[in-house]
């Protein structure tokens, strides 16, 4: 199972193959593993948000 490569316009198809890869990883992971990763990822969202002005905390 490889990464999927997205484009740079980031558009409907990019966020489908998104949610195929996530939904191949997560089979086999316990609820609890999934919501850490879900909550891991969120934070390095936020980190760039905040450092490119676009959220204020």
């Amino acid at each position: 199972m490889n990464k999927p490569k997205i484009s740079n316009r980031f558009d409907v198809d990019d966020i489908r193959k998104i949610r195929e890869y996530n939904s191949l990883r997560h089979i086999h992971m316990t609820p609890a593993e999934i919501i850490a990763e879900t909550q891991a990822g969120a934070e390095k969202v936020l980190q760039m948000l905040e450092q490119s002005k676009l959220l204020e905390i």
